[in-house]
């Protein structure tokens, strides 16, 4: 039994394959276009369903149920027309929460910019739902309205959540006040929401109390937030106008740290009120206010839930996990095997690459290279020496983090190392930062955090007697976006940490995604080998061969390590 899903609405395309109730393939068009968010990429032409296909032997005719929901663009699911099952986008966000889940029954909550025109409301902005075997039902709705940008609302063209009551736009419209913009065309961006969340620690409450004026929590559990026509924007839009430097980027922070606060006081409102509704202490979250990892560390330690599952792609590529899942289990009828023991463990949804696809793109690129009985080991003795290490192995993260598969990794007890990659390797903002990822088993040494967090999307307080062990890692509120990594979910990556663990007796590495800045992260071997050649990384982990820049670096590399 086969399902296909079609994610996305004006960016983010994807695709997802689940093959008798499990993930067969997955990956996002940005990967295989090279376009980040597949923004201007011509859908009708969209290769990533062709690459689950592909990734999984199938043919199309082998496809049984094909589903997209009704924000993707209609060229992209053109070829599948008189086949396609469109549900709204909401409900794909919920799906792709609830059915990969550990649990038999959660609660919901979506939140993003906007999802599906309803008639006689708005757009979805907030939805609260419950999931119990196959069946997802909605609780509550929060519509955005005024909604229209340029013009196209007429047109149920989705708009990217410009309107009122969304807790997304508000945050979008606060990144790109600040200047955080990755693409922009008249009245339609996609802002880096991103750097919004990173810089908002350095900021002071200066504006909360402006924010606080147009929020209103309404006592069901919703809210209001007026953002247009006289609303927030207009001061969101003018707040830094005539400051430059460092005051712009002081006044800059504050405006983060209005818009975080105001989006975390609003989500502990509504968590609250849905696990008084429902009863329940296990929470799925999806959406792209889902990404936010400070706000989810928030939900976890100050609201009744006790657990939490945050889909790794919680943004619009994400939808295309969950309209897979929907297809085999609402519209196929299928049912839902025992959630604990097929629960989505790893991210790891693309394909991997043989040896011999290995080593050709190895010989082409003309760059040294050995082979390695021990990449593990090898690459943990790299790290200890305070070496940057690029870090490729097995399928592709499906979602906007590095897990591992492909990943930039360092030291995190070098308290420079945060400056030197994003000056030497990343090219970006300094104040942004660094992820840990941990042996699972050592995380509560280091993190106050009781639960897993496989996906980095939990951010957690570092505990003060381990902040100076890995500086590296910590944020400037003394936090950090922790990654937990098990043997059985993570493996030859986990050996690494192991191996880190024993030389140094720190169970902590440095991880962060192999690309640069504005750019999506690497999917082949090619072009891994392509950004390598050309940066300022020390070594090149690539499967069990280990790539360098000169042949006298990879014989210093090697004097130590058995080798093939």
């Amino acid at each position: 039994m086969l399902t296909l899903g079609l994610g996305g609405s004006n960016h983010d395309f994807a695709a997802c394959l689940v093959s008798d109730g499990a993930i067969a393939a997955g990956i996002e068009e940005e990967r295989v276009r090279r376009v980040k968010y597949s923004v201007g990429v011509n859908s009708l032409f969209n290769q990533s369903w062709r690459y689950c296909l592909d990734m999984a032997e199938a043919r199309l005719a082998d496809v049984d149920v094909i589903v997209a929901d009704d924000t993707l663009l209609a060229p992209a699911y053109f070829p599948f027309r008189k086949r396609v099952h469109l549900i709204r986008h909401h409900m794909a966000h919920a799906s792709s929460a609830f059915y990969p889940s550990p649990f038999e029954r959660a609660a919901i909550l979506v939140v993003d910019g906007a999802g599906s025109l309803i008639e006689g409301e708005g757009v979805e902005t907030l939805t609260t739902a419950v999931g119990e075997h196959t069946t997802i039902t909605e609780l509550t709705k929060v519509y955005g309205t005024n909604w229209s940008t340029d013009g196209l609302s007429a047109l149920r063209v989705y708009q990217a959540g410009d309107s009122d009551h969304s807790l997304g736009y508000m945050y979008k419209a606060v990144s790109k006040a600040i200047g955080f913009v990755l693409y922009e065309d008249r009245h339609w961006y996609l802002s880096e929401d991103g750097k919004t969340m990173g810089l908002a620690p350095y900021g002071t409450p200066r504006y909360c109390d402006t924010f606080r004026r147009y929020l209103e929590l309404l006592p069901d559990g919703r809210y209001r937030l007026h953002l247009k026509n006289g609303g927030l924007l207009d001061f969101i839009e003018h707040a830094l106008d005539g400051y430059e430097g460092e005051e712009r980027f002081a006044r800059g922070a504050d405006l983060a740290y209005a818009a975080q606060d105001t989006l975390e006081e609003a989500l502990l409102h509504v968590a609250r009120r849905l696990h008084a509704d429902t009863g329940l202490t296990d929470l799925c979250l999806a959406g792209g206010v889902a990404l936010n990892c400070v706000a989810n560390g928030r939900l976890l330690r100050e609201t009744p839930f006790e657990n939490v599952f945050v889909q790794p792609a919680a943004g619009d590529g994400g939808c295309a996990v969950g309209n897979a899942y929907y297809g085999y289990h609402v519209v196929a009828g299928r049912p839902r095997a025992e959630p604990a023991r097929t629960a989505q463990r790893h991210a790891y949804l693309g394909r991997g690459y043989g040896d011999g696809e290995i080593r050709a793109a190895l010989d082409a690129s003309g760059l040294p290279y050995r082979k390695v009985d021990n990449p593990a080991e090898v690459g943990a003795a790299l790290l200890a020496r305070g070496e940057l290490l690029g870090w490729f192995t097995g399928g592709s993260e499906f979602g906007p983090r590095a897990l591992g598969h492909r990943s930039i990794l360092a030291d995190p007890r070098r308290a420079e190392m945060k400056d030197i990659i994003n000056a030497r390797v990343k090219h970006r903002e300094g104040f942004r930062p660094f992820a840990p990822a941990v042996l699972r088993e050592h995380a509560p040494d280091y993190f106050e955090l009781d639960i897993e967090s496989p996906y980095m999307l939990i951010v957690a307080p570092v505990r003060p007697e381990k902040q100076g062990e890995v500086p590296a890692i910590v944020h400037v509120d003394g936090t950090a976006r922790v990654q937990t990594v098990t043997r059985a979910d993570n493996g030859v990556y986990r050996e690494l940490i192991e191996h880190f663990h024993r030389l140094t007796g720190v169970p902590v590495i440095l991880n962060t995604s192999f690309n640069d800045r504005g750019m999506p992260i690497v999917e082949t071997p090619e072009q891994a080998l392509d950004f390598y050649g050309g940066s300022r990384l020390d070594h090149l982990l690539m499967e069990g061969y280990l790539v360098a820049h000169s042949a006298e670096d990879l014989d210093a590399a090697v004097a130590d390590a058995p080798t093939e």
